[in-house]
This record gives structure tokens, C-alpha cells and sequence, in this order.
């Protein structure tokens, strides 16, 4: 918490020290700098009314277009003014606590003040004098605006979640980017609107912006019952066995985790997590409900029927052409590098990366929490396990990254954290996570 307050803080520093740049270098205000910065003000509050949600606990707003278009009408603090104003009114009336109010206003200060120093420094004219855009210091204008806004924004979203910031920045921007493009020319009629014709026939013309609006509620929805389907899913395959309760949700943690150490980009993260979230989808089938239940360890029967599960899995999560590239992982999770595993006896490359992530990732989490038939092993042990199987069961080369201090102390502040979030069902409280630091005693392979 004190180093989230502290970037907000450094964050509200950052946008004065914009603003106070840009009243040096951009001039005084005019009397029609302060009409046009009431009148998209006015603009940016009905944006804030008009908001959607974007996921849980996340909202969104298209205030942006007002403020690009007031930033280059009046590149100077008028601009910002205009920013202040409408962020402000659109935090009271959310009832915002202070510091998610203090950030929020900041940082749309911050990324509107930096866009139009680079627009000023660009040789960027008001287009209240003049009338004619210059193109590249426009594209500049909502180029930096948008970079700083989804790194700023990305940047606390990982503070606060204790996630990866890159993770977060391809969470922010995928899915908006073409939306993203398709309102810049909409910034641009309405700046000249309003320079060229007033505020009446601009007020005509931001009409638009709530077809804008739509499509980019259209794109979060879809993003969000997405994410409510797989929860779905996910509680679905977990109400069959109460000892794996937040298993799936860990396992993905812990998946990505590994995925990132060991180079793999956002978008392979992402589907990686996906598969790890979705690999124990099988068991939804009402053949494995019983042998879940079951207090003990598994007869050699009751195991040959539970290793069907991965294809089973692999099988319902083809249905969907959404995953199609995470089949091959779900339907892998439980080969071995040796190949001895199932359900199809790959061994070592011929097994999918995906795959190959998941089942460490599954053992970590399978031997950190209670079971019935044995208590939870510290991470102390698992590490050792690790090292004892790694090109037996695992892919040394992914287990050899992943054993580096600084990977593998990642990877346990990440078990730290899943265990508080999606705690164990049965004994939570009893799972023991003992977390090792750097050392020159660890062995890396």
C-alpha cells in the first residue's frame, strides 16, 4: 500500500510539473481560451455520466475525445483546466475514495499535459488562430497522450494487483487499439468544429460520441463475460472437489509466472494462463465426480479412469474457437519429458510449451496445499522436487530458469499471494509457505 500511495504521489508531482512547463512555454490564457475550455469541460462531465464498465472494480470513459480536442484548440493550461474540471466532477459524483480520486485526475492531467508540450514542441498552433491542423503534431498530440495514459494507468493496476506491468499494459490496449484509431479523426472534427464553426455545431457533431462510446462498452462487455464464463467454468469444475478449491485460479498464477520468466511474450502469457485456468476442465464430467470426493489415494482403476480428464478437457475446450491454441496445453498438462505421461506418451520438445508450463506449475500448487492423504509441503521442498525430476518429469531447461534465485523468489511471493487470495477450502489455514531468498547456497542448473 505505501508504495502505491507513494507512485500516486509521485504521479501528482509529475502532472504539476507538467503544467507548470506548459504555462512557460505555451503562453497565457485569452478569453476564448476559457470558453473553449468551459465548453469541452461541459463535454468531458456528460463523457463521465456516459461511462461503462470495463471489468470488475474497473470503470471507463470516452472523456478523452473532449480533452485531445480542447488540448489542441487551446494548447495551454486552459486545456488543463478544462481536464480538472470534469475529472473532478466525475470523481465526486462516483464517490471515489480519495487516492483512486487523486490518481485518476492526475494522471489525465499528466498525459494531456505532456501531449501538448510534445504538440507545442512540434511546432503545434492553437486553432483558435489558426484554422489548419497540422497533422503531425496532432498525431504526436494523441500518440503521447495515449502512451502515457495506458503506461501510467498499467503501471498502477500492477502495483495494485501485484502483477507484471507488461501484463497490464496488454490488458489495457488490446482490444481498443482499432477503436483507439478510429477516434483520432473524431478528435479532429471536433477541434475544427470548433475553432472554425463554435460551440452550436460542435455540439451537433458530438453526437458521435456516443456511437465512440458504444464500441468501446461493446469491446470491455465482451472482454468481461469472457472473464465471467471461465470463473464460471472454473467453479463449475471446483464444486466436484472441495480439497482444489482456487486451484485453477492458482495454477494460472503461478503459469504465467513461469511463462514470463522464461521469455515467452504477453500475448503466449496470456494464453498460457488461459489453458492453465481451463487444464482440469474435464473433470466437469459426471463420471469423475465420485473419485474426487474420495478421502484417500486413488485404486489403479480410479486412476485410469481420472487420467482421461486432459483429453476430455482438450476436447470441450475445442468447442470453443476462442481457444482453439490453448487445446494442445490443456490436453498436454500431464505429459512427462520422459514420456511417460498422458494421455498420448509425448516426450521432451514433442510436448507443447503450454503443457510443459502447466505441469510445473500444477505440481507446485498440488504439493503447497493440503490433500487429504498428506499435509502441505514448505517451498523449501518443492524446490528440491523440482531439481530431483527436472528432465524425468519436467523440462529441465524451463525447470533451470525458473530455479534462478531471483525466478524462483517470484515465483514464491506469487504462491504467498495466491494462497491469501484463493485459499484452500479444507485446512487453508494450514498451508505452510515458507519462502526462501536469494542465496549462494541455491544450485542452479
Amino acid at each position: 500500500m505505501k508504495g502505491l500511495r507513494l507512485y500516486v504521489l509521485l504521479i501528482s508531482i509529475a502532472a504539476l510539473l507538467a503544467v507548470a512547463a506548459l504555462s512557460v512555454f505555451a503562453g497565457a490564457w485569452t478569453r476564448d481560451d476559457v470558453t473553449a475550455a468551459a465548453f469541452f469541460a461541459s463535454f468531458g462531465i456528460l463523457a463521465q455520466v456516459l461511462g461503462y464498465q470495463r471489468s470488475k472494480g474497473r470503470s471507463g470513459t470516452i472523456a478523452f475525445l473532449p480533452f485531445l480536442s480542447i488540448a489542441a484548440v487551446s494548447p495551454n493550461s486552459a486545456a488543463i483546466a478544462s481536464v480538472f474540471a470534469a475529472m473532478l466532477f466525475g470523481e465526486v459524483i462516483a464517490r471515489r475514495e480519495f487516492l483512486k480520486a487523486q490518481f485518476n485526475i492526475s494522471q489525465q492531467v499528466l498525459a494531456v499535459a505532456t501531449a501538448q508540450l510534445v504538440y507545442v514542441a512540434l511546432g503545434g498552433k492553437s486553432l483558435l488562430l489558426d484554422g489548419s491542423v497540422d497533422f503531425p503534431a496532432f498525431i504526436a498530440l494523441f500518440a503521447t497522450y495515449m502512451l502515457m495514459n495506458k503506461a501510467v494507468v498499467a503501471f498502477v493496476l500492477a502495483l495494485a494487483n501485484k502483477t507484471a506491468f507488461r501484463r497490464e499494459l496488454v490488458r489495457g490496449t488490446k482490444g481498443t487499439l482499432v477503436n483507439d484509431l478510429l477516434a483520432l479523426p473524431l478528435v479532429v472534427v471536433f477541434a475544427l468544429a470548433y475553432s472554425r464553426f463554435g460551440p452550436l455545431w460542435t455540439g451537433i457533431l458530438a453526437l458521435p460520441m456516443l456511437g465512440v462510446r458504444q464500441l468501446y462498452k461493446s469491446v470491455f462487455e465482451l472482454e468481461r463475460i469472457n472473464e465471467e464464463l471461465l470463473q464460471l467454468m472454473v467453479a463449475a469444475i471446483e464444486a466436484r472437489d472441495p480439497y482444489t478449491s482456487g486451484h485453477s485460479q492458482r495454477v494460472a498464477r503461478y503459469s504465467r509466472v513461469i511463462a514470463r520468466v522464461i521469455g515467452r511474450g504477453s500475448q503466449q502469457v496470456e494464453e498460457i494462463g488461459t489453458a492453465a485456468l481451463l487444464h482440469d476442465v474435464g473433470k466437469i464430467h459426471e463420471e469423475f465426480a465420485p473419485i474426487l470426493r474420495l478421502p484417500r489415494k486413488l485404486t489403479d482403476g480410479e486412476f485410469e479412469i481420472m487420467k482421461t480428464h486432459s483429453a476430455k478437457g482438450a476436447t470441450l475446450v475445442s468447442k470453443v474457437s476462442q481457444f482453439k491454441n490453448i487445446v494442445p496445453a490443456v490436453r498436454g498438462h500431464h505429459e512427462a519429458w520422459s514420456g511417460k505421461g498422458y494421455p498420448d506418451s509425448l516426450a521432451g520438445d514433442e510436448i507443447p510449451l503450454g503443457a510443459r508450463v502447466i505441469t510445473i506449475a500444477d505440481t507446485i500448487d498440488a504439493m503447497t496445499t493440503v490433500r487429504p492423504y498428506r499435509p502441505p509441503r514448505s517451498l523449501v521442498e518443492v524446490r528440491v522436487e523440482l531439481e530431483r525430476v527436472a528432465g524425468i518429469q519436467f523440462d529441465p531447461r524451463i525447470c533451470s530458469v525458473l530455479l534462478a534465485p531471483e525466478n524462483w523468489t517470484e515465483l514464491c511471493l506469487e504462491v504467498e499471494i495466491a494462497a491469501r487470495e484463493f485459499p484452500a477450502e479444507q485446512n487453508a489455514s494450514e498451508v505452510s509457505l515458507e519462502i526462501p531468498r536469494p542465496s549462494t547456497q541455491f544450485r542452479v542448473h
